[in-house]
């Protein structure tokens, strides 16, 4: 048996090190390309979803490398058609003479259960392994926060990426939990003696839904391309920010706090984008960007919600939607025209 999944952006690097925590064979996923891209879409429905379309070409580059087991998150209700994904992949490619199976679990403890049947590892191997991507997660995270904060202050341009790409390097070599510790005392020390102005610059949150949004190949790098022109981003929406959702049940005091603009679910990550724009609004961000696959329902259904709150505060706020369609020199045009806005919105309110 040897399994691969969607490649979902330096969060792969969790996943590969996870199966081999567990002595699974894995064939990881190569970085989504225009051709990865354009293999799925020949081979999808026409009307899904756009990471529909990115997973089937990450999974059938996968299986041209040997792959012949595919595990695939699944989402419990809600209108994302998640829920569909695996189901509609899976008779999709036995359609085209790719004979695999799918390991389907659902965003609970059921992930814990099925890596454990499927690997033969004990109980206490499982924590062990848990634990150890949770802290692989975890530093992924914080190297990337830390890498929006340095970008728009670098004095050399491209310093802060350097030793990011050397980073996640290294991670995929790590084996032990503490050798993740070691691995993140030095990258964050490294990333402390990138040298910076000290000043401040517009801030721009970023919102939507959260495979477009933590992806940077589907979504051009935007997060790179923003720090670039001099914008620090924020990005609320996590991998661990939506596993502690579900494990705190955040999302009851997220509708008390969206109520008086959506008094229902929408599924996915509609809920979210409007609480963390009203976020950062209170926090006096200086725009907002919406990242969302072109006809995602909950993200679509709470676009003109988000326009109003624009509306309402005057916030710059800008809607980039994806799909195969969609170049990157198109994004990359409106981009900097929004940045203009933002620079313009950041010196207005200092002026005033």
């Amino acid at each position: 048996m040897k399994i691969t999944f969607p490649y979902w952006g330096n969060y792969t690097i969790a996943f590969e090190l996870l199966a081999k925590k567990l002595n699974l064979e894995v064939v990881p996923p190569e970085k989504t390309t225009s051709k990865t891209i354009e293999k799925g879409v020949k081979i999808a429905p026409e009307m899904y979803c756009f990471p529909l379309k990115v997973n089937l070409g990450n999974f059938l580059e996968a299986i041209e490398r040997g792959a012949d087991t595919i595990l695939m998150p699944t989402a419990l209700s809600g209108s994302c058609r998640l829920r569909y994904y695996a189901f509609v992949e899976d008779k999709v490619l036995k359609e085209n003479g790719k004979n695999v199976n799918f390991v389907i679990f659902d965003q609970s403890f059921d992930i814990f259960s099925k890596l454990k049947k499927l690997s033969g590892a004990s109980f206490f191997k499982m924590i062990e392994a848990t634990i150890f991507t949770f802290k692989v997660l975890d530093f992924i995270e914080k190297i990337e926060r830390k890498a929006r904060y340095l970008r728009p202050r670098e004095v050399e341009r491209g310093d802060t990426d350097k030793i990011l790409i050397s980073a996640f390097k290294r991670l995929r070599k790590v084996e032990k939990f503490f050798e993740v510790l070691k691995l993140e005392k030095e990258i964050l020390k490294e990333l402390d003696q990138v040298r910076i102005e000290r000043k401040k610059v517009p801030r721009v949150g970023i919102i939507g839904e959260i495979y477009t949004v933590c992806d940077h190949v589907v979504n051009f790098e935007i997060e790179k391309k923003l720090g670039n022109l001099g914008i620090e981003v924020h990005r609320e929406m996590t991998l661990l920010y939506h596993l502690k959702k579900k494990i705190f049940f955040k999302d009851f005091f997220i509708q008390r706090k969206i109520k008086p603009y959506l008094g229902s679910t929408v599924g996915g990550h509609g809920r979210d984008a409007i609480y963390e724009m009203l976020k950062y609004v209170k926090e006096g961000f200086d725009g907002v960007i919406q990242l969302l696959p072109f006809a995602c329902m909950p993200e679509v259904s709470v676009r003109p919600i988000l326009e109003k709150i624009h509306q309402e505060t005057k916030i710059p706020f800008l809607s980039l939607s994806f799909d195969e369609q969609v170049g990157e020199a198109g994004i990359d045009t409106r981009i900097e025209a929004f940045v203009d806005v933002v620079k313009n919105y950041y010196k207005n309110k200092h002026l005033t």
